[in-house]
């Protein structure tokens, strides 16, 4: 309530400085944001991959290899697909091989259910990259994982 004639009582200087400004709490999230952008993917890799997923990725970046060397140099390529893995025809991209224990049956377009590799199996890339689709079902660890292939991309397909 104001009196006539008086001023409005004024904050002693400790209390109004006592804040943080919009400005320094702003600058505060920034850097925050900014340390948790470079660590988050620093400690994802540290809780570690399961070995399915390094098996995946390692078929996949085999597969990729191969396609790129067919687009590149515009030559037919091919992957031997074996129960133990599977091995490109091409030193310059390498093998996986499966760990003992695992096995991996294959599914053609062609095909309605998953089988074990023949011998001498190929999957083909002509020279455009263009290949067959394929799905591979990789069976130890955890339990058994699909990984279907787009055609024209060699990538892996999520479902």
């Amino acid at each position: 309530m104001m009196m006539p004639g008086k001023r409005p009582m004024a904050l002693p200087k400790k209390i109004r400085s006592a804040g943080y400004t919009l400005l320094e709490v702003l600058l505060a999230l920034g850097v925050i944001a900014v340390l948790m952008g470079i660590m988050v993917p620093y400690l994802a890799d540290s809780f570690g991959r399961t070995e399915e997923e390094e098996i995946a990725d390692s078929i996949a970046r085999t597969v990729q290899g191969v396609h790129s060397s067919a687009v590149g140099q515009s030559v037919a390529r091919r992957i031997a697909i074996q129960e133990n893995g599977v091995s490109p025809e091409m030193q310059s991209v390498s093998a996986v091989r499966l760990p003992k224990g695992w096995k991996m049956e294959v599914r053609r377009m062609t095909e309605s259910r998953f089988r074990k590799p023949a011998k001498g199996e190929f999957w083909g890339f002509n020279s455009e990259g263009i290949c067959e689709p394929l799905t591979l079902r990789i069976s130890g660890g955890k339990g058994p994982f699909e990984m279907a292939f787009d055609p024209l991309t060699g990538l892996v397909i999520d479902e």
